[in-house]
């Protein structure tokens, strides 16, 4: 299936001229090959049916010359007895006869080539050569044969000329049903000529039809498709197609149409779509029309406004300049006055520095006493505990060592003494660290405040400068300012000015996005017209 579908669709896809010529080729070839089978079998039959005719007309000839010359041989023995004075010529004639009927048997065992043809010329032959015997014995000389002999003779005589007929009525039997099978068999020739004649007749005009209404059935269905999709061009629908699959002319052709229908299906989308955005520009443009004109009118009430407000400003700007230049004055008072208390405060800067350094070295000097007091302190301890080893001894030593015993008991009171002295130091010393550290810290104090208060200072007189320009730019600003109002109220005249035929353009705008919206209105009836 999938083979023919495949030859089917190859066909199809074929030009028109190939697809007709094709049915037209299988016509023409078949009536050729009708014609061709029609004649050989003509010619066949008439060889065949002339063969056997002449082979019919020998058998039958040789047959019927055979019975006849047999018929006359018969007759002829009898004339000899009833004529014995022309015995002589009919001897001559019966010779013929007997050469006649020789040669038709030979005849006959020539053209009955078949066993049973075969069969009966032997028997025949066999017969006739016994009949013939019979005839060439010679008879008695002198009297007449005894009855007994002339019956018996006449039997003899009988029964070979019996068999001889009943051989040539099997012969000439044979030969009709040999002529009869032939004529039989030139019919069933006949017939099957005109089996394969009608046959090839029935292929050709099936194939012919089937080829021809093929081609029609396929070029109808594809000039329908494509009217189909033409008449709904003609309407305006373009969602038809020619549905045509083959590649032929008229296939082309569809191909062609459903491309150009498709192109115009999307040149219609988009006009479609460039009618709707159309519309809604211009319904936005008569909108935004409206609105600048609105707009443009109010601009130019209240351009008139601004121009008479610009001239109340222009006055007030003026006498903020005046005021801005006395308060430049001032601000140059103060900056003077901020750098004088900036000198002061840098001065009691420098002064809490040097007292900060100088009770710093106390301190250090402090620190110092401190460890000499230490050490001190350290040689006392050395020194009571000496005195205590120089008692120990003393006392080992007795009386002798009694007056040792005195001193190192002054010693060690001395030292006792001189450790009491040093703790005393001690605390003192430590009492003025304590309060050195707290001079240092109320000192550093101070200096921080009155670095703030410098740095306070420095900032006011930085900003007292900058103020002293920004008030000097501000006084020409001001005076610049004063100038621009009055260009601002000449501009804001030519801006109402500007409005007016601002308003005269949007009118025209307005008319303008009117005709446009109509255009756009028709151009959307226009591809209403079309189904896509």
């Amino acid at each position: 299936m999938a083979g023919r579908g495949g030859l089917g669709s190859a066909f199809d896809n074929r030009p028109l001229r190939v697809k007709i010529g094709a049915a037209v080729l299988v016509a023409t070839v078949m009536g050729v090959i009708i014609a061709t089978v029609s004649l050989q079998t003509l010619y066949r039959m008439s060889d065949t049916s002339i063969s056997a005719q002449r082979h019919d007309l020998t058998v039958l000839k040789a047959s019927s010359s055979v019975g006849q010359n047999l018929e006359g041989f018969v007759a002829s023995t009898s004339s000899m007895v009833a004529y014995p004075a022309i015995a002589g010529e009919i001897a001559k004639g019966m010779a013929v006869q007997q050469q006649t009927v020789d040669e038709g048997l030979r005849t006959l065992a020539a053209n009955l080539d078949d066993a049973t043809g075969r069969a009966l010329i032997t028997r025949m032959q066999a017969d006739w050569a016994a009949f013939q015997k019979f005839f060439a014995e010679p008879a008695p000389s002198g009297a007449p044969a005894p009855p007994s002999e002339m019956a018996a003779a006449l039997a003899k005589f009988d029964e070979l000329h019996s068999a001889l007929v009943a051989d040539q009525t099997a012969v000439e039997k044979y030969v009709a049903d040999g002529v009869a099978a032939q004529i039989a068999d030139a019919e069933d020739r006949k017939s099957s000529a005109v089996r394969t004649v009608v046959i090839l007749l029935v292929v050709g005009v099936v194939v012919s039809l089937y080829l021809g209404m093929r081609v029609a059935n396929r070029v109808r269905r594809a000039v329908a498709g494509v009217s189909h999709a033409a008449e709904g061009l003609a309407e305006g629908d373009l969602t038809r197609s020619c549905n045509v699959t083959e590649r032929d002319e008229v296939g082309r052709m569809a191909a062609l149409l459903d491309r150009g229908i498709g192109r115009l299906r999307q040149d219609i989308v988009q006009l479609a779509g460039n009618a709707t955005t159309l519309q809604n520009s211009a319904e936005q443009l008569t909108a935004v029309s409206s609105a600048v004109g609105s707009a443009a009118t109010e601009a130019s009430v209240q351009a008139g406004s601004v121009a008479a407000a610009a001239d109340v400003v222009s006055n007030n700007l003026q006498i903020v300049s005046s005021g801005s230049q006395d308060v430049g004055a001032s601000i140059r008072e103060i900056s003077a006055s901020t750098s004088e208390a900036t000198g002061v405060a840098a001065k009691a800067v420098e002064v809490a520095a040097a007292t900060n350094a100088t009770v710093a070295r106390l301190g250090e000097s402090s620190t110092e006493i401190a460890t000499v007091v230490k050490v001190i302190t350290a040689i006392a301890e050395q020194t009571n505990l000496l005195a205590l080893n120089a008692t120990i001894e003393a006392a080992r030593a007795g009386d002798a060592g009694k007056g040792f015993a005195v001193v190192a008991s002054e010693v060690k009171d001395l030292a006792q003494e001189t450790a009491k002295a040093t703790e005393d130091i001690v605390r003192r010393v430590e009492t003025i660290q304590s309060d050195t550290s707290g001079a240092v810290a109320a000192i550093g104090e101070i200096s921080a405040i009155i670095e703030q208060i410098n740095g306070i200072q420095v900032t006011i007189a930085s900003a007292v400068e900058e103020q002293t320009a920004t008030t000097g730019e501000m006084n020409r600003t001001l005076s610049e300012a004063a100038d621009g109002a009055g260009n601002i109220a000449a501009t804001i005249a030519g801006v109402s000015d500007a409005t007016r035929r601002t308003t005269d353009t949007v009118d025209e705008t307005s008319r303008a996005a009117g005709e446009l919206a109509v255009m756009s209105r028709q151009l959307q009836d226009l591809v209403s017209r079309f189904r896509y």
